[in-house]
Parts: C-alpha cells; structure tokens; sequence
C-alpha cells in the first residue's frame, strides 16, 4: 500500500506536482502513468504529422507534373515558332527578289506572238533571238557598319556567319557586340544583301551573302 502522500498525488496530479515541487518523491506507477500518457500524446504528434507530410508530397509530385508539362509545351511552341519564322523570312525574300526582279524587267506586258509556218518546207524559218535580260545592279549598302559588316561576310562569301563572329570582328569583346550586330546584319537581309539560314535545330541564325554590292 503506497503512502498517504503518494495516493493523494495520484488522485490529484497538481497537488503531486506541488509535492515535487515541496521535495516529494513521484511513485513507480504515477511516472509510468505520466509515460504513457506522454507516448498517446507522441503517437498523436507522429501520426498527424505523417499525414501531413503524406498531403505535402502528393502536392509536391502534382507540381512536378504540372512544370514537367508546362516545359514540354513551351519548348513546343518555342520550335514551332522558329520554323514559323524561317518560312516568314523566306517568304519575304522571295517576295523582295520577285519584286527586283521584275523592276529589272521593266513593266511592258508580255505577248504571244504566232509564228506562221514557211512556204517552203525545206526552208527552215530564222530563229528569233532571245531577248537578253538586262544585268542586275549591285545593291549600294550606305553607312560605315554597314559597308563593314558586308566586307567580312563577303571575305567568306559561301560561308554561314553568326551574329557573335562577325560582332567579333567588327567590336572585339564589347558589350552589346552580338544584340548590334545581329540587328545591323537583320537589316542588311531586309535590303537582300545577306540570306538568312538556320541550323537543322532551328535554334541559331546565320547569314551569307545573297547578292552583290557596293558601298553608297
């Protein structure tokens, strides 16, 4: 039989605090009480805490799924967007060389003419010559950067220069070198001085010479 100390702590856990508090000592079965009622009170802690835990992960796996997705269809629409590109700027220089094209031809329209046919079946008719297409003038390219960045194309001519090795060129290393030279060079294929071709990816831009020139 335990003490009248230690049964009254039992029956009354705050008054058996105060008693170690005065210097009582706890029994055997009030620690094992409290020990148990610690491990519930753990259990509790542990369980909830793998739920949520549990809840995190699977939130974490759905985002995961979601950015793996959003990426592949980024990357889609990045290479459809290239070759939109490419055939847009194709299309362009052809619409500009048609357009030189029939500049050089003048603007008369086009007959047929019917050839009747000889007398004399021996007698072969003359042929008539075919007419001989005026030469094309060479586009005259004005400014210094310019008539710069066409000389070190044309050094190369069947060469397929990058922005960043003719910005080398012209501006060594300095900042800002590659962005003005691909905008010089993206100018000078709007006037037909320079084709632009792409790398079988479709992720790089390169230019070559397209036609001649002479400084203005």
């Amino acid at each position: 039989m335990a003490p009248k100390g230690q049964t009254e702590a039992l029956e009354h856990p705050y008054c058996f605090r105060m008693s170690l508090i005065d210097g009582g000592v706890p029994s055997p079965d009030w620690v094992a009480l409290d020990m148990e009622a610690m491990l519930r009170e753990c259990d509790g802690t542990i369980a909830s805490k793998d739920d949520e835990l549990r809840r995190l992960e699977e939130a974490i796996e759905t985002l995961k799924g979601k950015v793996t997705k959003a990426t592949e269809e980024r990357q889609q629409a990045v290479l459809a967007r290239q070759k939109a590109q490419h055939v847009l700027d194709k299309l362009h220089a052809a619409i500009e060389e048609a357009t030189g094209l029939r500049a050089t031809r003048g603007h008369g329209s086009s007959r047929l003419r019917i050839v009747p046919p000889p007398t004399d079946p021996a007698v072969a008719p003359p042929a008539e010559s075919e007419p001989v297409a005026a030469p094309i003038a060479p586009i005259r390219i004005a400014g210094p950067r310019s008539i710069a960045a066409m000389k070190v194309v044309s050094g190369d001519p069947r060469r397929s220069w990058s922005a960043g090795e003719v910005g080398r060129l012209l501006e060594g290393e300095a900042k800002g070198a590659n962005r003005r030279t691909r905008c010089l060079l993206d100018n000078l294929h709007k006037q037909s001085a320079l084709e632009k071709v792409y790398s079988a990816d479709g992720k790089r831009t390169y230019y070559r010479l397209a036609a001649t020139w002479e400084a203005a």
